[in-house]
């Protein structure tokens, strides 16, 4: 048999990768891409499927053009602040096509890991839907507020809290000073293990902006990851992080019965702690503390505010006293 020369191999070779590449590239296009088409006119049945898209939509258009919200919007994103402009829009449990369609979009605004199929499944039925890009920073989150803009047919609108943003992002750094030095982290356990956030996710970007150093991320974490007692009193950062409870019964789960503080105060393990001993946690509102939008500004402001005053009562508790 006559062998193949190597350089003609090597070409072989090479042409396979590029194809491979190319398809590669194929595919993560249909995964992300927001062409559904896009609607040609001003869309005014929009449909946010994550509290992402709510939180950009609801800055971006007046009520009356949100068809539709997610349910667990309520309490995780900036429907906890808008005292009930939005009360009467109706809700869906979660992003299935059926529930979707029934309230007849005409654009749909999802997160890039939702569902694929109910994706799919909403522009067969010629519904427009787009793909927000991954959100893990400001600058990613000042993007897509500008691209959704101008899908929205508001550029003008994305362009004013752009600059808006830029202001109090520049406020941020130049009072960063005050906490230089100080290491933080989040955490959450709501009884079983506990988790925090390295770098390359939202949280890290908020403890960023606030001017502190995210401990985990120092330690060469990367996204969320777990967190358990013994790496938490290894790391021993001077701040803690957790999600302020909301107002809810007696016996509610999660971090809305406050229970990630609960399991640092009532820990015997962890009493040793130095955020624990001199009372250094801090807590964000559930939605901003879990924001993946524009919101992690004010996520840092409300964070920088609660150490700035952190730091004052330490200041002004007298020496050896208890703190």
């Amino acid at each position: 048999m006559q062998r193949r020369p190597p350089r003609r191999r090597a070409c072989g070779a090479l042409r396979s990768l590029l194809a491979f590449a190319a398809l590669a590239c194929a595919a993560a296009c249909e995964r992300t891409s927001s062409s559904a088409p896009l609607p040609d006119s001003e869309p005014r049945r929009i449909v946010p499927a994550s509290a992402t898209a709510v939180d950009l939509i609801t800055e971006l258009v007046e009520p009356a053009r949100i068809a539709a919200l997610p349910a667990q919007a309520a309490e995780y994103s900036r429907l906890v602040a808008l005292e009930g402009a939005l009360a009467g829009t109706p809700r869906f449990e979660a992003y299935l096509a059926e529930p979707v369609l029934a309230q007849r979009p005409d654009l749909v605004v999802v997160d890039p890991w939702q569902a694929p199929d109910t994706t799919a499944r909403l522009r067969r039925a010629g519904v427009a839907v787009f793909a927000l890009p991954e959100i893990h920073t400001w600058e990613a989150a000042r993007a897509a507020l500008l691209q959704l803009g101008g899908v929205l047919r508001a550029p003008a609108r994305a362009e004013e809290l752009a600059g808006e943003l830029d202001r109090r992002v520049a406020r941020l750094t130049e009072r960063a000073a005050a906490r230089a030095g100080l290491r933080a982290l989040c955490y959450s356990n709501f009884g079983a293990s506990g988790w925090s956030a390295g770098s390359q996710t939202s949280v890290h970007e908020i403890l960023r902006l606030a001017g502190l150093r995210n401990a985990v991320a120092e330690a060469g974490r990367i996204g969320h990851v777990g967190l358990g007692f013994e790496a938490l009193l290894v790391l021993d950062p001077d701040v803690i992080v957790v999600s302020r409870p909301l107002a809810m019964p007696a016996g509610a789960a999660g971090d809305r019965g406050g229970a990630s503080e609960a399991v640092l105060t009532a820990e015997p393990s962890l009493a040793g702690l130095r955020a624990v001993r001199e009372q250094r946690i801090v807590s964000l509102p559930a939605w901003l503390y879990a924001t993946g939008s524009h919101e992690m500004v004010r996520a840092a402001e409300v964070l920088a505010a609660e150490v700035d005053a952190l730091q004052r009562r330490l200041e002004a508790a007298p020496a050896g006293g208890a703190r």
